[in-house]
């Protein structure tokens, strides 16, 4: 039984939303514990319900006329089932600047046809062979009525195309056989290419996703200096990397702010997925539909210079990524700090790039990763080297 209406689930969910600028997953946490479902498979339906309201947030305001408090918003939402609205930002439900601007960069067909991509989002998994095969979590997922897909370019990557029950409730992904992890985010480490033996930083490591391929692609016989800003952060990444098995010699941890850092010795590499304002994940937390300003993108740029600028000063090779649409925090951070500073640009040696931004000289030369092209999160990758 349904100890809290839908209607005050709703609201109580994109209240939090607003107030506190938290994702879905967090603010509905936050309101659902203990006292919206008693069973697990009410609460999924209700997380469902709670996403699909969410997604439609830019909609509903442009079919009340106004921004309307959050309790309206979710009677309007209940009273139009089919949400017919005119302009084509708000058929996407995004912000007006987010459309405007990304038809600018590639025209509004193309800007309309990844938006649109991003109304559903695509699950993938990572094998982790650190604790099974390919063959025996596929054959997993079989027993499970999974419907997948392997990747041709990342054999480690499945693509989850139907599932009779949520991806993390999966037996593989439960026991850590396998891990969701985006094939954007799978390329951004294949760019860093680690080899056996080699000393390797990542910047900003937890929660740890990346740092795990990265050793589990020289079955552990490496080296990486693990940072980041959130002692919190750090100590449920040493948490996660005991799950995943990770050999415990492979990664050492460091609390540290990447912008200030002086690291004490030499390292081959240097892995930068740097904090941003995940416009290209919008399909993953449908928030950000009601949080993004442009604003934030000024934030998250001026942290991302910062970080790389510190870094290029100390290590020769560079990978660097963002799960962001917005060239200030791709294509525009790299310009900047190949002006600044004694590094080039070589071509990330990645099976899966399309080019980046055709209003920037550099790109054919730096990688992007789109929804509506590779069904996967949005990322700009460069590769950095001295």
């Amino acid at each position: 039984m349904l100890k809290l209406s839908y209607e005050k689930l709703l609201a109580s969910v994109l209240h939090e939303i607003l107030r506190h600028k938290v994702s879905v997953d967090v603010a509905f946490k936050r309101v659902c514990r203990g006292v919206c479902a008693e069973s697990l498979e009410e609460r999924e339906q209700l997380y469902d319900l709670t996403r699909r309201f969410v997604t439609d947030y830019i909609k509903l305001t442009c079919l009340a006329g106004k921004t309307l408090k959050p309790s309206k918003l979710v009677k309007l939402w209940f009273s139009n089932p089919g949400l017919e609205v005119g302009e084509p930002y708000c058929k996407l439900s995004v912000p007006k600047w987010l459309y405007d601007k990304l038809s600018s960069l590639i025209g509004t067909e193309e800007a309309y046809e990844l938006l649109e991509a991003m109304n559903n989002r695509v699950w993938w998994l990572r094998v982790n062979l650190f604790k099974s095969s390919i063959e025996q979590v596929t054959r997993s997922l079989e027993n499970e009525g999974v419907i997948f897909e392997t990747s041709r370019e990342y054999p480690y990557m499945i693509k989850v195309i139907n599932t009779p029950k949520p991806v993390r409730l999966l037996s593989v992904v439960r026991e850590f056989k396998a891990i969701p992890q985006d094939i954007a985010s799978a390329a951004v480490v294949e760019a860093l290419n680690p080899q056996q033996g080699e000393t390797i930083i990542d910047a900003c490591a937890a929660p740890g996703i990346k740092t795990s391929l990265a050793a589990m692609m020289v079955e552990g016989r490496i080296k990486i200096l693990a940072l980041d800003i959130s002692s919190r952060r750090i100590t449920q990444m040493k948490s996660l990397m005991r799950k995943l098995r990770v050999p415990e010699n492979t990664i050492e941890y460091r609390v540290a702010d990447s912008r200030y850092i002086k690291i004490d010795r030499e390292y081959d590499k240097a892995l930068i997925d740097a904090p941003c304002s995940n416009t290209g994940a919008i399909a993953k937390d449908p928030s950000l539909r009601v949080t993004l300003k442009p604003g934030k993108i000024n934030y998250y740029s001026r942290i991302q210079r910062e970080i790389l600028a510190n870094i290029a000063k100390q290590v020769r090779v560079i990978v660097y990524a963002t799960c962001s649409l917005m060239p200030e925090e791709g294509e525009e951070i790299v310009l900047h700090i190949t002006k600044s500073h004694d590094i080039g640009i070589e071509k990330p040696q990645v099976k899966i790039c399309n080019p980046s931004y055709k209003n920037y000289n550099i790109s054919d030369i730096t990688c992007r990763l789109y929804p509506h092209i590779n069904e996967s999160e949005g990322f700009f990758i460069a590769k950095l080297a001295k």
